[in-house]
């Protein structure tokens, strides 16, 4: 993993050790760590381990995270193009990388029938602060074992983009996946 936090460093990310398998880091403080190379063998050190990147800094770095079906097939047609797309075999294409100018608060948008996330921007927390991260390639996802992995050349730089465009994409992006999930929900609502 010292070799893909490098990576990340060298892309200009910010890299945040998280336990194997897991989604959140558990090191106390991660959202003031700053890990340089020279750190990289400090918090990567050969064990299983997962990778976050911290969010909003530097460069507005934020995700959409698109967390239901719906809302993937929405943002092939929606989303502003970008050349750093992952997911895993279940869930393609689920986070698009982006830099906000300026850095954003992120909004997450629900299912209004059973408040399940259809998608979420993820950057700044919603007080302006800095405290989220996203699990990144090379890493494991913790429900299912498979494998974080890029698409398929989009291994590539996140679209610079301004804050207001990105934020009107995944409104769109979510009203889009709400009306086909409340569309799904009430027919499966109406065959039982």
């Amino acid at each position: 993993m010292s070799t893909a936090a490098r990576a990340w460093i060298e892309r200009g990310f910010l890299p945040v050790p998280v336990p194997f398998r897991a989604k959140r880091p558990v090191l106390e403080g991660w959202p003031a760590l700053r890990i340089t190379a020279a750190d990289v063998p400090k918090y990567f050190n050969g064990s299983p381990h997962n990778i976050g990147v911290l969010l909003g800094e530097p460069y507005g770095a934020a995700d959409i995270d698109l967390d239901c079906s719906e809302a993937i097939v929405a943002a092939a047609v929606l989303a502003p193009a970008t050349g750093l797309k992952f997911g895993r075999a279940s869930k393609p294409a689920s986070h698009l990388f982006f830099r906000s100018d300026p850095p954003m608060p992120g909004k997450k948008y629900l299912d209004p029938t059973d408040k399940a996330c259809l998608v979420e921007l993820r950057c700044l927390k919603a007080d302006g602060t800095v405290g989220l991260q996203t699990v990144v390639p090379p890493s494991t996802h913790k429900e299912t074992g498979e494998a974080i992995r890029f698409e398929c050349g989009f291994d590539r730089e996140p679209a610079n983009i301004e804050a207001d465009e990105l934020g009107r994409a995944v409104a769109r992006i979510a009203a889009v996946a709400d009306r086909k999930s409340t569309r799904l929900n009430s027919s499966h609502a109406n065959i039982s």
